[in-house]
């Protein structure tokens, strides 16, 4: 009690109004900081909105905000007041970029009831996550029985498996089962309909049997470049696959130079995703840093070798000069996916910093970096990418400006300062690694479910074999994979590129590798963003404040588990029980019911549907050991009557995937879903509030009405 005592004489004690003047001192040119946060913020809002706001309200609204903001600076106005209504004019600013950058994107999306098509198309990529799952990027010539003003301008195709012969450029004949974006698989979740719309990708599908190649007839210009583009990227993909023995670390080679990923091994993706090394898979800051990095260094030193070059010449700004370069040819190269155009605009800010005697690595480059990326492409602030990597920079920079370098003696032994250096590099890498991974955890937890419990391990110990020896050698061997220096060069890649796999798999198979968390609501992940950005941007102690906002992801409640999922055609369910659950259906759509999974932790036990359900054509009905009294019909026609009977002596909710016509007469007071609520309300999760009564939270009330939505 004493303690409490004279803990609380020290609050009173305080003089706040002295301390938050002192605060608002230390704050003195941080408000460009915040403009892009206000951006961002106003692009938010706008992807969120269930409605699409007309020109009408955004305009006047953006008007008066700006009236006002100027009169506020002609008057003198109090500073607080005046930065809060430039947060409120930059807040406007991000609707309307948004605004202006959906309908630009406008492109036809497939609307016909028809499923199946023959379709001639070119193909301008091929994409996937790995080499399970081969896909096409196609800019369509004709679409059977749909008009050309109609049809998609960009299809993206799956396929069983990648015909060697086949590469970006060459046009092709195929029969395909195409349908719109689809929408999220559980409510509330993943919009890939709108990730779509911003890509103009139209329909999408797989194709059932033989592609066809054909004539390519004359393209326009600009998608003429792109195919050329992607074609060398292909090539020199083909071409590392072929030098390097090895096709596993062949296909991770790929992946880090060209962005191709068809290549990947399934278990090496799982690995690095488990293992919290799954980021340098994809081109971003990482491999922009290091490429970039790495001829900046190697100009600078190559012209510092002669001194009358390096005596009278700016050599420094050369080499930043080289180094953009080098940025923009890598992007080029590795089909300019959107992280590592986000990468690459940071490393031309940082680059030009130097060209115009700046700092290069400050959080103003960084927010003139972020302000260029939202007017580029705003619809990448609701990206996990986007907002991992730049809070994590952010915190990296925050970190950087209250770090203070050691004090060393100038008179000791080599052996000495070695030894200092080596331990000074490894506590900066350790905090730099813990700072980074706090920052981003909000974001993991949030998209993912999970959190890499030795991520930490696995990034210090992967961290100076990419950036030493992977990429330089990357870089080197694939430039020199036309002559006989190439081989030897990627093979030093190829032994470096096993190293990372054994890592990443040795850190994936340690006891409790993967932390699984049931996903927190949207409030929670803008708690957190902004308690991040406030203790990365804020000086002083004051800065602490937004790290009971940062946490916001860990003690947040979270909704309640509902008791059964519905996929968006009910062509599958799942159904909960305690801590876990199971799918009706094992081997269908089960894309949607892992993302429910993960989204509320639960661990799947097939084993429990054969004991609770007998299911037979289509049929499944409820047995005495099912948790809940519900039948499924998964069936694209209507059940038999014996069988809707029979649902219905069994059942207290039935629900359908096909329309019936005429229900029998015990059928009248049992509850059901049908063809037609699947096709107003999509993806559906059912919770029980009483003995008969079940509440309903559905994917398409919670979309609204926007462009995306179909």
């Amino acid at each position: 009690m004493q303690r409490l005592s004279v803990w609380l004489s020290h609050i009173r004690a305080i003089d706040w109004a002295q301390s938050l003047r002192q605060s608002l001192a230390q704050q003195a040119g941080r408000l460009v900081l915040w403009l892009p946060v206000a951006v961002g913020a106003g692009c938010a809002v706008y992807l969120s909105l269930r409605f699409e706001p007309p020109w009408l309200w955004i305009l006047p609204v953006m008007g008066v905000a700006g009236g006002i903001y100027a009169l506020s600076v002609w008057r003198q106005w109090p500073v607080v007041v005046r930065y809060g209504l430039l947060f409120i004019v930059m807040f406007t600013l991000g609707v309307s970029l948004c605004k202006l950058r959906t309908e630009r994107v406008a492109a036809p999306v497939l609307v016909s009831q028809q499923t199946q098509f023959h379709l001639d198309a070119v193909i301008m990529d091929i994409v996937g996550t790995d080499s399970s799952e081969p896909k096409l990027l196609l800019a369509p010539l004709r679409l059977s029985g749909v008009a050309p003003e109609q049809t998609p301008i960009r299809v993206r195709l799956s396929l069983r498996t990648l015909p060697p012969d086949l590469a970006p450029g060459q046009a092709i004949s195929v029969f395909a089962i195409l349908h719109p974006p689809a929408g999220p698989s559980i409510p509330g979740g993943y919009d890939y309909a709108r990730t779509a719309w911003f890509d103009a990708v139209g329909a999408v599908g797989f194709a059932p049997g033989r592609i066809r190649t054909i004539d390519t007839p004359p393209l326009p210009a600009r998608l003429q470049r792109i195919v050329v583009l992607n074609h060398l990227r292909w090539e020199v993909t083909q071409r590392l696959m072929a030098q390097i023995p090895d096709t596993r670390m062949g296909g991770f080679a790929a992946a880090m130079v060209t962005g191709h990923q068809a290549f990947l091994a399934p278990e090496l993706v799982g690995d690095m995703r488990d293992s919290g090394l799954a980021h340098i898979l994809s081109i971003s800051g990482l491999h922009m840093a290091i490429v970039g990095g790495f001829a900046f260094f190697a100009c600078r030193g190559a012209l510092a070798l002669s001194p009358p070059i390096a005596l009278r010449y700016p050599i420094k700004k050369w080499a930043a000069g080289l180094g953009m370069v080098a940025v923009a040819l890598y992007l080029a190269l590795s089909g300019a996916p959107a992280p590592a155009i986000r990468a690459a605009v940071v490393a031309w800010v940082a680059f030009g910093a130097i060209v115009f005697d700046r700092r290069a690595l400050s959080l103003r480059a960084l927010a003139i970096a972020a302000l260029i990326v939202l007017l580029l492409m705003p619809e990448a602030v609701l990206e996990p990418g986007f907002q991992m990597s730049f809070c994590a920079t952010a915190a990296l920079l925050a970190l950087a400006e209250v770090s203070r370098n050691p004090v060393r003696e100038l008179d000791v032994p080599w052996w000495v300062q070695g030894w200092q250096g080596l331990w000074h590099g490894l506590k900066v890498s350790v905090l730099a690694s813990t700072v980074a991974g706090l920052a981003t955890t909000p974001f993991g937890v949030f998209y993912f479910s999970r959190a890499q419990m030795y991520g930490l391990i696995s990034n210090l110990l992967e961290a100076p074999i990419t950036g030493f020896i992977v990429m330089p050698a990357l870089a080197l061997g694939t430039v020199m994979s036309g002559t006989p220096f190439g081989a030897p060069i990627l093979w030093v890649a190829q032994q470096g590129l096993s190293v990372i796999a054994a890592i990443a798999g040795f850190v994936a198979d340690l006891p409790g590798a993967v932390l699984t968390v049931a996903a927190p609501p949207n409030l929670a992940l803008a708690l957190s963003t902004a308690g991040v950005l406030w203790m990365c941007l804020i000086r002083g102690q004051v800065r602490w404040v937004g790290l009971l906002a940062a946490l916001a992801v860990i003690y947040w409640p979270r909704e309640t588990v509902p008791d059964i999922w519905l996929e968006a055609e009910g062509s599958n369910a799942a159904l909960r029980v305690d801590g876990t659950a199971y799918s009706l259906r094992p081997t269908v759509r089960q894309y949607g019911y892992q993302l429910w999974l993960k989204h509320y932790a639960l661990n799947d036990a097939p084993q429990k549907g054969p004991q609770d359900y007998v299911c037979k054509s289509y049929v499944c009905l409820p047995t005495a050991t099912a948790p809940y009294r519900v039948g499924f019909a998964f069936g694209r026609k209507a059940p038999k009557s014996e069988q809707i009977e029979a649902l219905c002596q069994s059942a207290d909710l039935i629900v359908l995937r096909s329309q019936v016509a005429e229900w029998p007469a015990n059928c009248a007071g049992v509850n059901r879903i049908t063809a037609s609520d699947f096709e107003r309300l999509g993806a559906m999760e059912l919770t029980r509030s009483g003995s008969k009564s079940w509440h309903i939270k559905a994917a398409k009330p919670l979309r609204g009405q926007r462009p995306w939505v179909h």
